[in-house]
């Protein structure tokens, strides 16, 4: 942990922000404090965080209080995030691209979608953490820790009410994305063109191609550890990422135009699901979901919603839960959006103009596009199944001779569960007609 006097110019020996810096954000936020320390500390474990790295603030100050003119303690959490000082890391990563992608989520689209939805109704999109500061290498948010947010378990998967309560909260976002997009077309394509895809991009495939050579052998490894040879899942796994095509069929299932084409989240796994809970005992694990916050927009990108969502229900659900639920969270999905546009939009295009219609749309294009999370979950997987000793730590320095011309292939050494997740994955994709 670091910790910082009052000299203004001192800087924290984790996340190099200053006290000055502090002061200057908080000096039109809350005029009547006065900063005079602060501490850091990493913001999350090894495991939690791939292109980033993320530091928890404290603030210490005094508030001057009116009308008698007398201080009062004052203090504040923050969570600072930046792209990794070494420039080996940055590069591996594509930190540039997908913090440039974060910062204009938080500066332009997220403030112009919300102005949009506050001219329409007094209920507008708060699944995120406030934003107090920007800029090109960092983020400076609230600590959503505060209001008792926490990640959930990502071996475990999401819970029902988990589920449930990110389901909505995406809905909502993509309703207000697309209600936009037919509102105000002219506009919303400014905003769509702020966007880089920062992942499956034509100009990435040579920078990849060692990566997913990698992924798509472990994954056809892992799955024909459980499944037999003959098996027509094994079979149709191989035929989409046993090939030299791969790359380019993730490419294309981003970068096609479709009916509902949205602006998307683009990296909805369970870590970037933060939520709230209440407790129905003594015991700890008694729990309740009540609340979330979708964190992480470094991927957001211009997509079918159907990408988000697939990636949702199949890489962030047992297959126990999808073979009971599926079917009730899609329909849960595409109700609340259809609600969401009836709200918004003065007239809803004629194509998705009723509840059926949308429904029916949103299938066609899960069904036509949900393999992508097939093709995620090759990374999601072995991330979310593995142990933290076994995930790369992001707060060491990398040196030039560690890091190969194209992007670090990590290494999680494959476990029972991660193939056995794998292999759902596969089969609930080929009997919904997906692969």
């Amino acid at each position: 942990m670091g910790v910082t006097d009052t000299t203004p110019g001192d800087s924290a020996c984790c996340s190099n922000i200053t006290l000055e810096t502090f002061r200057e954000i908080f000096r039109d936020i809350e005029p009547e404090v006065q900063i005079d320390a602060f501490e850091e500390e990493q913001g999350s474990g090894r495991g939690d965080n791939y292109t980033a790295t993320i530091y928890r603030t404290h603030l210490t100050g005094q508030r001057q209080s009116s009308p008698d003119g007398k201080k009062q303690k004052w203090e504040k959490n923050l969570i600072c995030k930046r792209m990794p000082e070494n420039a080996q890391l940055r590069e591996a990563y594509k930190s540039d691209k997908l913090f440039r992608n974060e910062v204009l989520f938080y500066t332009e689209i997220l403030p112009e979608l919300v102005r949009f939805q506050e001219a329409k109704t007094s209920h507008v999109f708060g699944a995120t953490p406030k934003c107090f500061y920007a800029r090109d290498d960092i983020l400076i948010m609230e600590d959503l820790r505060v209001r008792n947010f926490q990640m959930t378990d990502r071996q475990k998967g999401l819970t029902l009410d988990e589920t449930h309560l990110v389901l909505k909260e995406v809905a909502q976002f993509h309703a207000l994305s697309l209600a936009y997009k037919f509102e105000n077309p002219d506009h919303f394509d400014r905003l769509r063109e702020l966007i880089t895809e920062g992942l499956f991009c034509s100009s990435n495939a040579n920078w990849y191609k060692n990566y997913y050579e990698r992924l798509t052998k472990d994954a056809i490894k892992m799955v024909s550890d459980i499944l037999p040879e003959d098996s027509k899942y094994l079979e149709a796994l191989k035929k989409f990422a046993g090939c030299s095509t791969f790359f380019s069929q993730m490419v294309h299932l981003v970068s096609a135009e479709s009916t509902l084409s949205a602006i998307c989240h683009g990296d909805c796994w369970v870590n970037n699901f933060l939520y709230r809970y209440e407790y129905t005992g003594t015991n700890t694990e008694q729990k309740r979901a009540v609340d979330v916050c979708l964190v992480d927009f470094q991927l957001i990108r211009y997509s079918s919603i159907a990408l988000d969502i697939a990636n949702l229900l199949f890489c962030c659900t047992t297959k126990a839960m999808r073979d009971e639920h599926l079917s009730g969270f899609i329909k849960l999905y595409t109700s609340e959006v259809f609600g969401w546009l009836k709200l918004l939009c003065t007239k809803i295009p004629e194509f998705c103009d009723s509840a059926e219609k949308f429904s029916k749309l949103f299938r066609d294009e899960l069904k036509e596009y949900g393999r992508f999370a097939l093709g995620l979950a090759m990374d999601i997987i072995p991330m979310s199944t593995c142990s933290s000793e076994h995930a790369p730590d992001m707060y060491l320095n990398m040196h030039h001779e560690d890091i190969e011309t194209g992007a670090p292939v990590l290494n999680f050494p494959p476990n029972d569960l991660c193939r056995q997740k794998m292999s759902d994955i596969v089969i609930d994709m080929v009997d919904k007609g997906m692969l």
